[in-house]
């Protein structure tokens, strides 16, 4: 040994040295080398689901949110919004979504028009004198609380059937979007 030199550390039992010295890195997923093969095993992870437009449908939930009135406004403008940014996906998912955005829009035009019209009842009817019951004043609230719980029911059944692969449709919503 040359002064200035470490001693080589002593070789593990059982080690043999390579017979050949490589050139470079070795190959990945060589099973030769020892190493894993790279990625993943074949079959053993399912296939990516195409998309279905389920969000659309599952947005109308939004409904549920504790505010009154806000829920629904807000469940009818976010299933327009996501219906007409998930109509590019096409297919089942594509149609999904129209369906979902034309009752979404459906849902917020009708809401507003029974909740401006309760208001406007309320208040013209009751400037002069109170009101002594419910009902007159009453029928567009609760119209729109009927609306709202079909609402819900078609928006469950609608998140059922995309979720299935099969398309929604609500024949009396209003076409707002077409195919």
């Amino acid at each position: 040994m040359a002064p200035g030199q470490t001693p080589a550390p002593p070789q593990p039992v059982g080690y043999a040295p390579p017979q050949t010295p490589l050139q470079g890195y070795p190959a990945q997923g060589h099973p030769a080398q020892g190493y894993p093969a790279q990625g993943y095993p074949v079959g053993t992870y399912p296939a990516a689901v195409p998309p279905r437009g389920l969000l659309p449908w599952a947005l109308g939930l939004l409904i549920l949110v504790p505010f009154p009135f806000v829920g629904g406004l807000a469940s009818g403008i976010a299933m327009a919004v996501s219906g007409g940014s998930s109509r590019r996906f096409g297919g089942v998912a594509g149609e999904n979504a129209r369906a979902a955005a034309n009752w979404g829009l459906t849902y917020l035009l009708v809401s507003t028009v029974l909740l401006i019209s309760h208001f406007v009842i309320l208040f013209s009817l009751t400037a002069d004198s109170p009101s002594s019951g419910f009902y007159p004043i009453g029928i567009p609230i609760t119209i729109y609380f009927a609306l709202s719980l079909f609402h819900v029911v078609l928006v469950i059944m609608g998140m059922v059937k995309a979720s299935s692969g099969k398309v929604m449709r609500v024949p009396f919503a209003i076409p707002y979007l077409r195919a």
